[in-house]
């Protein structure tokens, strides 16, 4: 890969929403690129004190909410390999539970199952089958519940 085109990817990268893009070229001589980010939180606006003087520009503000508890949880990589999906388990919707084999991860050619720690439903998937994972790597969303 060359070097301009790697200079573009960052360059669009940079400017994105995307948190985490992997790049793999080459047919015999492989380069895989992996480019993280974190994403700005907003940041907090600061309410300026009304006058004193002035009565009438009094701003109410509402009242304190306590956040939502997260209802969510990631299920992670446990070894740095090659994910395998299991196809009625890796499907957004479905319905897993403590315990259960959600795929599994092939490092040194043995395979290691990915077991999931929550109950809940599955929201998301973060990774797609036969893409290498770092310990440790979020594979999966669930909803807890």
């Amino acid at each position: 890969m060359e070097i301009k085109t790697i200079e573009e990817l960052v360059g669009m990268f940079k400017d994105s929403r995307i948190s985490e893009l992997s790049v793999t070229t080459g047919a015999e001589e492989k380069t895989t690129i992996r480019l993280r980010k974190e994403l700005a939180q907003p940041a907090m606006q600061h309410r300026i004190p009304p006058s004193r003087e002035h009565p009438s520009s009094v701003e109410t503000q509402p009242a304190y909410t306590a956040p939502e508890p997260d209802t969510s949880a990631y299920v992670v990589s446990p070894k740095v390999g090659i994910f395998h999906s299991i196809d009625s388990v890796g499907v957004v919707g479905a319905e897993i539970r403590t315990g259960q084999v959600l795929g599994s991860i092939e490092s040194m050619k043995l395979m290691n199952d990915v077991i999931s720690k929550y109950d809940g439903i599955i929201e998301e998937i973060l990774i797609e089958d036969g893409m290498p994972v770092e310990y440790g790597q979020a594979l999966f969303m669930v909803r807890l519940g």
